[in-house]
């Protein structure tokens, strides 16, 4: 999952959201050095991580994306994701999105001398004064995360590609999230209709 689901399914705690979000940003974080409770969500981030790798209605997706985008699969799916939450949000949690959003960004510019990692603290800065968030509303902008995350790789690559799978196979990428999130919500203990505090 992307960066809006892992904060979606973290508690709504500075600690445990911070956790949640470290995964994509462990180079040079040694585990010894971290809060528990920020330890707590980076184990909460694995887990969410190995139920999307191997879940069935993730696992039946890859297939669909051409053999020379295939090894991008799980990013790009992950990364339009994050677009299909906003989509369905309403259908998981009471909290409007919106509110969410203002939420999360508020506790992440308080929190920010938490953060173990001179990296995430730099994204996370982008992601609040950008608003991340509330740009994933819209699949254009989703499609230009993956562009961004395709200019980022170091050698030459077909992940940019990926849009047009994900675009020949838009049903059967949100049937395959709809199967998951419910799943990744009762790992995460979070009942049907979660309320955010």
């Amino acid at each position: 999952m992307n960066y809006l689901a892992h904060t979606a399914l973290s508690k709504a705690t500075p600690l445990s959201l911070i956790g949640n979000l470290l995964g994509d940003f462990m180079k040079g974080v040694e585990l010894h050095t971290l809060y528990p409770e920020i330890r707590e969500g980076l184990d909460n981030h694995r887990k969410v991580d190995a139920l999307t790798d191997r879940h069935p209605g993730v696992v039946n997706l890859k297939p669909l994306f051409q053999a020379h985008t295939r090894r991008f699969a799980g990013v790009a799916i992950d990364i339009y994701f994050d677009y299909l939450l906003c989509k369905h949000w309403e259908s998981f949690y009471e909290l409007p999105l919106a509110d969410f959003i203002k939420q999360t960004y508020a506790l992440l510019d308080n929190s920010r001398h938490l953060v173990p990692s001179e990296t995430m603290r730099f994204a996370l800065g982008r992601m609040t004064t950008q608003d991340w968030f509330s740009a994933y509303r819209e699949e254009d902008m989703i499609f230009k995360v993956i562009e961004r995350a395709a200019s980022r790789i170091r050698y030459p690559n077909s992940f940019t590609e990926s849009i047009l799978d994900i675009q020949q196979n838009r049903e059967h990428l949100e049937h395959g999230f709809l199967r998951l999130y419910p799943e990744l919500m009762g790992l995460a203990g979070q009942p049907p209709g979660h309320r955010f505090i």
